[in-house]
């Protein structure tokens, strides 16, 4: 049974065969340091036992479990648990995943600091098959930068306040079925009426699945989001050519292989960004800068070649100027560079 007191915040876990991952998801959250919150668990027609786990803990008042008539997807899913969700914010969680302790605590903290700021998420730590770490851009400016490329915020920690969904009728599109691109789809319409503000905390840890499926995960992944960035280039104002919509899709998500593309197109490409920015003024100019800087690197670092010298390339062009390259990054990306070009 749910409490009757209004929380200050709503956990969702939209729920899909989460199998043995779940209980300990759902014990993360019920675990925080933070205790003012409900917990929103809603099952999309598991076939495994998620949904009995999911039950086993109805017993606890701040828990709430929902399922679907049929499978409807993420989105719908997600939908369906902010319908019922009553808290002043609304927290996101994945039901495969960990949130640290003091999650809930540090972004109730920051969003009751920072009125101005709708949408904030964190760092995550990946556990699992590999144990990087995903950041993410911090100042509102250099998210709405991010936009442009990928998705600027780490959806498993977002946290925004249930109003901008009221206000602005905000929802997930639920015409997207799969677990792709859905997340970036919303963010960037959010993004459009309130600043995101991300925290450079560890805020979750995130479980990384074995690669099976992998390719074909990623390519329906990325075939969504070229079409979220060319509506997002289109919201941005600048014009582009087919050829240049292609060579901004491929610099947008790893490994940025670029094929037939020449770095002296994608130079130009951003340098093209860069500048129209400037005018148009849709982020900080400094922060786009940064941005496109980055990407320039990111693109050189990744693509050696033994018939163009990527570092001397990388080099030569403006945008080297706007990027610091860590020591370590240099002295590997000159090891690359030489390898290459004598063996």
């Amino acid at each position: 049974m749910p409490t009757t007191k209004t929380p200050l915040v709503s956990v969702i876990i939209p729920v899909y065969n989460a199998g043995e991952y779940l209980r300990p998801a759902i014990d993360s959250i019920l675990q925080q340091t933070f205790q003012d919150f409900e917990l929103i668990i809603v099952d999309d027609c598991s076939r495994d036992e998620s949904l009995a786990v999911a039950r086993s803990y109805e017993t606890d008042p701040r828990v709430t479990v929902l399922a679907n008539e049929q499978n409807r997807g993420r989105s719908f899913t997600d939908n369906y648990g902010a319908e019922y969700a009553r808290g002043k914010y609304i927290a996101k969680m994945d039901a495969d995943d960990i949130a640290l302790p003091h999650r809930l605590q540090k972004q109730v903290d920051f969003l009751e600091q920072n009125p101005t700021v709708g949408l904030t998420s964190s760092f995550m730590k990946c556990f699992g098959e590999s144990d990087i770490v995903y950041d993410y851009p911090l100042s509102a400016d250099a998210v709405r930068s991010f936009m442009l490329f990928n998705m600027p915020v780490a959806n498993p920690t977002a946290f925004f306040r249930r109003s901008l969904l009221q206000e602005h009728g905000l929802r997930y599109d639920d015409t997207i079925q799969d677990t792709f691109g859905e997340d970036y789809e919303f963010i960037a319409r959010l993004a459009q009426v309130t600043d995101i503000v991300n925290q450079p905390d560890i805020l979750l840890h995130y479980r990384t699945l074995p690669q099976t499926l992998k390719a074909d995960v990623h390519a329906r992944r990325n075939a969504k989001s070229n079409q979220i960035r060319e509506r997002q280039l289109r919201v941005f104002g600048i014009s582009f050519s087919e050829r240049e919509l292609h060579v901004h899709n491929t610099i947008s998500y790893f490994p940025f292989t670029l094929g037939d593309i020449t770095l002296a197109e994608v130079h130009a490409w951003l340098w093209k960004i860069h500048t129209f920015n400037q005018t148009r003024r849709y982020a900080d100019p400094d922060a786009m800068l940064r941005c496109v800087a980055e990407r320039w690197f990111l693109t050189c670092y990744l693509n050696p070649d033994k018939r163009v010298n990527s570092l001397r390339e990388y080099r030569r062009q403006p945008l080297a100027q706007h990027h610091q390259v860590p020591a370590k990054l240099q002295g590997k990306f000159l090891l690359k560079s030489y390898v290459l070009r004598h063996l």
